[in-house]
């Protein structure tokens, strides 16, 4: 395939312009030729049926003529060409493409008004001239101060709610690490005798202490865990406060902080109106925020908890020399830290082998349900039941609406979904330890205390009843598979918190349309 020039190009005059037909018109035998600059400008002495002409001027009766006028732009070459007809050029090239080998009609010009235009990305006022519009209208090259704006007030909200949570966890170990090692350096020197057997630094010890309790660890520096430290009233009251701050009271106290910010930024500033929204919609923002009620009831049932639990631990010891050896001023604070301990944190102040059998199962039981407060706030607010999912029939979905009937029937699921591993690890763990738990001469070793233990490694406690020639928790004790078993139950008693499928903080904009 070869491509030739037309040979009636070479013979044309060097100061004229080269006129070339339209297809249409080449096909009817018209040459290329060619034409002076002065014809160039006016299109009407054309002989091409393509050529784009302008609208001829009719004269109305009343003498007047049709054709609007325009403002004119003049460019560089000397040529004007109004914007009526540079858009009427670009209405019939598109037009040659949309509608092949048909003649249309021009059509009258629909001039719009300023106010209907869609403004560019850059037009709109309060973003930046960077910002992009992709395809889906997706924004990109956005600031800062641009996702702002679009975010709007819920966007806003979040940022600021990472901000005191932020600050809420840094604090409370900043806090609890001043609190510590302030006062370990001007405490008895019986406490700083104990360090020093143990080999611990005072002020390293004051750190580590408030770090594993604001995070219940459960972890300590010295070998009794804090049974040495059971006589001291305020490491016992501010332990026991890190303690609850880091968990179960969490929701509670991060709520407070919220409010009491609430009432201390000016009604005018821009916060009150973020600080507003985290109040009044918390379950949209964070998992572990609640509403007014709900957090009023968290804090009730284990402010209730808590305190049958240290009321069992004073009157059922009253004879017992564990308990009973220290004074009431001591033995209060040193139960409340036992209580707290039973949630998560997993320290003690006392020997638990040596307490009175019945608080052992109220500790048992404690750290059994020390996570269905915040589990069942959780779930109880969720949008997404079984039935968004497909897994159960449409009866068979809970009614929100009934609150008693629903929190009722997830305490219900939540029990028999739980009891089905602690009793298969415990199974499982009597039968590797079988000959241990049969021998008289073993006393630590019994059913109940290897349930005791697989209880708390399901809570994610660290409680344990012990071994006497160890320092060690009773499940150093095990075997290999013993302890393996310890291992998994701790990992799926881990995530028995979360809620059953996704959070209303996570919910999607579809979903409650979906829903309806």
């Amino acid at each position: 395939m070869t491509i030739t020039f037309d040979p009636s190009t070479e013979k044309h005059k060097e100061d004229a312009a080269l006129y070339i037909p339209g297809p249409r018109a080449r096909d009817r035998g018209y040459p290329i030729a060619p034409r002076s600059h002065e014809a160039a400008r006016h299109p009407d002495d054309s002989d091409d049926d393509d050529a784009i002409k302008p609208v001829p001027n009719k004269i109305l009766n009343n003498g007047s003529s049709s054709m609007r006028r325009r403002r004119r732009f003049s460019s560089d070459d000397g040529l004007e060409i109004t914007v009526s007809r540079s858009m009427d050029r670009v209405a019939g090239v598109a037009a040659s493409f949309l509608a092949l080998g048909s003649q249309t009609a021009p059509q009258p010009r629909v001039i719009s008004s300023d106010s209907n235009r869609q403004p560019a990305i850059n037009d709109v006022p309060f973003l930046s001239r960077q910002a992009t519009l992709g395809r889906n209208s997706q924004f990109k090259n956005l600031t800062s101060h641009d996702r702002e704006v679009l975010g709007g007030i819920e966007y806003r909200s979040l940022k600021l709610l990472l901000k005191i949570v932020v600050v809420y966890f840094f604090g409370l170990h900043i806090f609890g690490a001043v609190c510590l090692v302030g006062w370990i350096h001007t405490a008895d020197k019986q406490y700083a005798d104990i360090l020093q057997a143990s080999g611990q630094d005072k002020t390293w010890w004051g750190i580590y202490s408030a770090q594993t309790m604001v995070d219940n660890l459960g972890f300590t520096l010295t070998p009794d865990s804090m049974i040495s430290f059971r006589t001291a009233k305020w490491p016992m009251i501010l332990m026991s406060f890190l303690a609850f701050a880091g968990n179960t009271l969490y929701p509670v106290f991060l709520r407070l902080g919220i409010w009491v910010m609430s009432k201390l930024v000016p009604k005018t500033s821009p916060t009150q109106e973020s600080l507003a929204f985290l109040l009044n919609y918390p379950r949209r923002c964070y998992m572990l925020l609640f509403p007014s009620g709900p957090t009023w009831i968290l804090f009730g049932i284990i402010f209730a908890l808590n305190f049958i639990d240290i009321l069992l631990i004073i009157v059922l010891d009253l004879s017992n020399p564990e308990v009973a050896s220290l004074p009431l001023s001591q033995r209060i604070p040193a139960a409340i830290f036992q209580a707290a301990s039973a949630r998560h944190t997993g320290t003690a102040s006392f020997n638990l082998a040596n307490v009175s059998p019945a608080v052992q199962l109220s500790l048992l039981i404690m750290m059994y349900i020390a996570v269905f407060p915040i589990a069942i706030s959780i779930r109880a607010s969720n949008a997404y039941e079984e039935k968004s999912l497909g897994l159960w029939d449409e009866e068979k979905s809970l009614d929100e609406k009934h609150s008693k009937t629903y929190l009722l029937t997830h305490m219900k699921n939540q029990l028999g979904f739980d009891l089905w591993y602690i009793f298969l690890g415990t199974f499982c763990i009597c039968i590797s330890e079988s000959t241990r738990i049969a021998d008289v001469n073993e006393p630590a070793f019994s059913v109940f205390s290897v349930l005791f233990e697989v209880t708390s490694a399901y809570g994610n406690v660290g409680l344990s009843l012990g071994y006497p020639t160890v320092s060690t928790s009773l499940c150093g004790m095990f075997g290999t598979f013993g302890k393996a078993v310890i291992c998994l139950m701790m990992i799926r008693g881990r995530h028995r918190g979360l809620p059953y499928a996704l959070d209303r903080a996570i919910m999607l904009p579809t979903g409650q349309i979906i829903e309806n």
